[in-house]
């Protein structure tokens, strides 16, 4: 994923509803409006105030949260009653720990990451997810002929660079027997091995690497983890558990944000690249063509399954992150808006 300096002015800026005017700058005639109340009677009481929501990304501004964003920008929070501002994230950002310290009232997450975290006590829920396939998976030159993962097992001469010791590279060589017999090295992060070597091959996101690769001249293929059975829900919307009870309206007005967004993308777009310099209009435009895919899966945009998430669990029983007994229940919510729950099964919660 592309890294960048965080751009804190624009959470600011997008706290404006749209077609809403500078604070400071007020509507003409304000000054009159006692005299107004006396031509045309008493004004109308002023409707509840809005819901103050911190939305946390856990990376920096990226077309990933374009559905976000627009929600912000084309007015859809503020007209469903929520004052929505964005924060930008990094490397590492403990966004599900900013949600229990009160310090942001929504959060972005992936399943994998939620469920291991609620198992060491951090109070959250899932609730919504952008992508229906995970965005992980591996980069690999398009002259090594590869088009699937378990291809890798059967290859020689190839330098295969990941998060070594990272979940993922952990159930992968655990599942395919790959321990001792194929070789793994760290990842930088960065595409100068890459580019320089077509033997390399390294892990990736499918919202970032491909498209600055080809940027670059570079003819690749990305290997997708999902179809290798590695498939956390990803861009994860969750809350504090309990969720509030302003929750599944929340979600509600996110998912048509989403729907907006993918019909329309460019102002949702040009704010991202606008906040991070790290993007243009060329590398946005790839990018939200390569997730697209991503976004409605098998299942469609913003679906969550059972079965999904008990194979979630699964892969991270694998490689030891979970305990043998763990589940899934109480961990998202249901399209009712309840934490989807089985009697006598609460492993993995906090």
């Amino acid at each position: 994923m592309l890294p960048v300096a965080p751009a804190p002015a624009l959470a600011l800026a997008l706290t404006l509803a749209p077609g809403c005017a500078d604070p400071e700058a007020q509507p003409p005639g304000w000054e009159d409006a006692s005299a107004r109340v006396a031509h045309d009677g008493p004004v109308a009481a002023p409707g509840p105030a809005p819901i103050q929501v911190r939305l946390a990304l856990n990376w920096f501004p990226e077309p990933e949260f374009g559905g976000f964003y627009e929600g912000v920008l084309g007015g859809h929070y503020d007209r469903a009653g929520f004052d929505v501002e964005i924060i930008p994230g990094g490397p590492g950002a403990p966004t599900l720990e900013l949600l229990g310290s009160g310090r942001a009232e929504a959060a972005i997450t992936s399943a994998d990451d939620l469920l291991v975290k609620r198992s060491k006590g951090v109070q959250a829920i899932g609730a919504w997810p952008a992508f229906q396939w995970t965005p992980v998976g591996l980069l690999a030159h398009a002259s090594t002929g590869l088009s699937r993962i378990d291809e890798l097992g059967e290859r020689d001469g190839l330098t295969i660079a990941m998060e070594v010791g990272g979940p993922f590279q952990q159930w992968l060589w655990k599942t395919r027997g790959w321990e001792g017999k194929v070789p793994v090295v760290p990842t930088s992060g960065s595409l100068g091995s890459f580019l320089t070597d077509p033997t390399h091959v390294q892990q990736a996101y499918v919202t970032s690497e491909p498209c600055v690769a080809r940027g670059k001249g570079a003819d690749v293929v990305f290997l997708q983890a999902s179809e290798a059975g590695w498939n956390p829900y990803g861009t994860l919307l969750a809350f504090a558990d309990p969720p509030p009870e302003w929750a599944p309206r929340f979600v509600r007005v996110t998912e048509a944000a989403w729907k907006a967004y993918v019909a329309d993308p460019s102002r949702a777009n040009a704010a991202i690249v606008e906040a991070n310099d790290q993007l243009d209009a060329a590398l946005v435009d790839c990018i939200t063509a390569a997730q697209a895919p991503y976004l409605s899966g098998d299942d469609g945009l913003g679906a969550m399954t059972d079965e999904r998430w008990r194979q979630t669990v699964d892969t991270l029983v694998t490689v030891g992150l979970l305990k043998q007994d763990a589940s899934a229940e109480g961990a998202w919510i249901g399209p009712t808006g309840t934490p989807v729950a089985t009697p006598g099964q609460d492993a993995a919660a906090p």
